[in-house]
């Protein structure tokens, strides 16, 4: 297929203005600078490259091996610069998406057959550009020597849901038919988190992502019962070497494929994790948190959890002392030391809870009411810190 001789040349003079978009579009992306050194060069300049790859489909052919080594070496590239997978696959479909507008953009009028089939003959190259990328990205861990980048790339591929065959087979991982998704948030510090990888590295078979303040773990579960006894071996131990709260959740769905939705699910559990008072130190399973998970899609039973607790600002400390009760497990001996006061002065408060509110916190019913009044008004807490994080991290608006 070669198009006409005037709509060649109208695109072959855009590849300077096809560059141009795909640098607009892509600006402000956090990949956006390592990208533009690793592929800017790849046929001279950024404008040179544009140029090019009009050209290859204006052929009509398939990609030259010599510009399928050029996208394997980008993929090199950008593994070397630690660009992750689904990133560098993000700012791939911007940059095709801009390249395209540009091109039928200056596209005369009557050329609208010519230029669909053009399209298309860009498409099948972009899937074999993107595989050689892939490619390359897969074997440039493997051609340092270091295994560790590989097997992180594999568990964000899994994580993703896309294929991961030839990434298991470069960092020689054998996958498992399923996995258990762990999600763990700890305190955050370089040594902690040298004991954590060093322990998950030594695991036959774990893939991980992330790091303490937002861990991802795939644990084999061929073994169920062997995958969550280790799920709770390595929350534990992360209790012991951060000394500080450590939430955690975990959910499992049958095959790699349902890998994604179980991460939707142990996402959704550590939420009401964070929230609940008893919530540290090991990992929870949805069906432990049915009534915190129901409470998570309720804003009116949470307006009226809300209204519960509201008398008790009248006192002092009286919402702590419940949430330190809790905590303890009910054991007063305890949740008295915990608060360093006495155990009459803990029954004097729990008397002036039952006045205040109505709702006596002895009995069974009254502790299950203020337990899941405490977890909504945390729910409630951290999507409003979610709120004002996601806010300061917008860009400027346009005006400004």
């Amino acid at each position: 297929m070669t198009a006409p001789g005037g709509l060649s040349d109208i695109l072959l003079s855009t590849g300077p203005r096809v560059a141009a978009a795909v640098g607009e579009a892509l600006h402000g992306h956090p990949a956006y600078l390592p990208i533009r050194r690793a592929a800017g060069p790849m046929f001279g300049g950024r404008g040179q490259t544009c140029t090019r790859l009009i050209g290859l489909v204006l052929t009509g052919e398939p990609l030259p091996a010599d510009d399928l080594g050029r996208f394997r070496d980008l993929g090199v590239l950008a593994a070397r610069q630690a660009i992750p997978l689904p990133v560098l696959s993000e700012v791939w479909d911007l940059a095709l998406a801009a390249a395209a507008r540009t091109c039928w953009t200056v596209a005369p009028p009557g050329h609208f057959a010519e230029m669909a089939e053009l399209t298309a003959h860009a498409a099948r190259l972009a899937i074999g550009a993107r595989e050689a990328c892939i490619q390359g990205y897969a074997e440039a861990p493997r051609a340092g020597g270091a295994s560790r980048p590989l097997r992180r790339l594999l568990a964000e591929t899994l994580i993703d849901g896309a294929p991961a065959g030839v990434i298991a087979e470069a960092a020689g991982v054998r996958l498992a038919p399923g996995y258990l998704v762990l999600l763990c948030e700890a305190p955050a510090s370089d040594a902690c988190w040298e004991r954590a990888s060093e322990r998950l590295d030594g695991w036959d078979g774990v893939l991980y992502s992330g790091d303490l303040s937002g861990l991802i773990v795939l644990l084999p579960a061929a073994d169920q019962l062997c995958a969550e006894s280790r799920a709770a071996e390595f929350t534990a131990s992360l209790v012991s070497w951060t000394r500080g709260p450590v939430h955690a959740a975990q959910a499992q769905r049958r095959g790699l494929a349902g890998i994604p939705d179980a991460l939707e699910e142990a996402s959704r559990v550590l939420t009401a994790v964070k929230a609940i008072p008893d919530g540290e130190d090991r990992p929870y399973r949805a069906d432990e948190l049915l009534v915190e998970l129901a409470i998570l899609d309720q804003p009116a039973i949470r307006g009226r959890l809300a209204a519960v607790l509201k008398p008790l600002d009248a006192g002092t400390d009286l919402r702590r002392t419940l949430e330190v009760l809790l905590a303890c497990n009910l054991d007063r001996e305890r949740a008295a030391r915990e608060l360093w006061i006495h155990r009459r002065t803990l029954h004097y408060r729990l008397d002036r809870i039952r006045d205040l509110s109505g709702v006596d916190p002895s009995s069974a019913r009254g502790i299950q009411l203020f337990r899941a009044a405490l977890t909504s008004a945390r729910l409630s807490r951290l999507e409003r810190e979610g709120r004002r994080a996601e806010e300061t991290s917008l860009p400027p608006p346009l005006s400004a």
